[in-house]
């Protein structure tokens, strides 16, 4: 098989990741805004334990739903994005730099998220945790756009 026709083999699954990656990101968000925004609680929170609820593992009371629906698709998220970084060949030279500035922002993104529940919703906190998912998206969609566009050698 000659490295022309090897191309093909690697690149869907680099492309697919990374597509999957940026959607997984932009999930995490749109439920992390709903649930700062307080529809459940007057301050927006309800489970003060991170990184799970009362329950571990177990089935979540419905008071903690949301909340660990948010921090199960966050650790799936994570997960995505290290495995991303990992598989980005490093011939592809942009796609593997900004595939690991992503994996290093979703590691802040924790610690963001840790702080987020310790200082129960302070708005510099939940900003800066915000503003960083964005960056990631960011990040994200660079890492699917090279990816998708560089040229085996």
């Amino acid at each position: 098989m000659t490295q022309e026709g090897a191309g093909p083999e690697l690149k869907k699954p680099v492309v697919v990741l990374a597509f999957v990656s940026i959607g997984l990101v932009y999930s995490t968000m749109l439920v992390g805004v709903f649930l700062s925004s307080g529809p459940i609680t007057e301050n927006g929170i309800v489970c003060t334990e991170w990184p799970l609820c009362p329950n571990g593992f177990g089935p979540p009371e419905d008071r903690y739903l949301m909340e660990y629906v948010h921090r199960l698709i966050a650790a799936i998220t994570a997960a995505v994005v290290y495995a991303t970084a990992v598989i980005v060949p490093s011939r592809a030279r942009r796609a593997k730099k900004v595939a690991l500035i992503a994996a290093g922002l979703v590691s802040l993104q924790m610690l963001l998220g840790l702080l987020t529940v310790l200082t129960i919703l302070e708005p510099l906190v939940v900003a800066s945790h915000l503003s960083t998912g964005i960056s990631l998206f960011a990040f994200g969609l660079l890492t699917f756009w090279w990816a998708g566009v560089w040229k085996m050698r």
